[in-house]
């Protein structure tokens, strides 16, 4: 009956200790395509070094985090980064639903690039 109670109280307190971070779990959705999910997105928290993408599906999770209030900051390559404030409670996943919609460019953003990237050729040209 000892060793009962004794393992009672110690799986007991590990269950506590385990509720003390939270989740936060998401999908990220392309705006232009008719909400078709967005493969390999990058997912970060703002100020940190955590991180994730998305998988096939869209689908992003982000673990062990305390509670709090956090930054997501969320991009796509050619689309615009978003950033979205959630708060995080242990023992409870903090779900979002997330779009992102395409980057515009300019024709004198483009010509820019263009004229840069000409410079670059000559230059190398000059070095060979």
């Amino acid at each position: 009956m000892k060793y009962a109670f004794t393992l009672f109280i110690l799986a007991f307190t590990s269950l506590g200790f385990s509720q003390n971070t939270g989740m936060v779990v998401g999908k990220i959705m392309d705006n232009e395509l008719q909400n078709r999910p967005l493969v390999f997105s990058d997912v970060a928290i703002k100020g940190t070094s955590i991180k994730s993408n998305t998988d096939v599906t869209g689908l992003f999770v982000i673990e062990n985090l305390k509670d709090g209030d956090y930054t997501l900051v969320y991009s796509f390559v050619g689309y615009e980064t978003q950033e979205l404030n959630v708060k995080v409670v242990s023992g409870q996943p903090t779900e979002v639903k997330l779009g992102l919609s395409a980057t515009t460019v300019s024709l004198l953003e483009l010509a820019s690039i263009t004229s840069v990237a000409q410079k670059d050729d000559k230059t190398a040209s000059v070095l060979n």
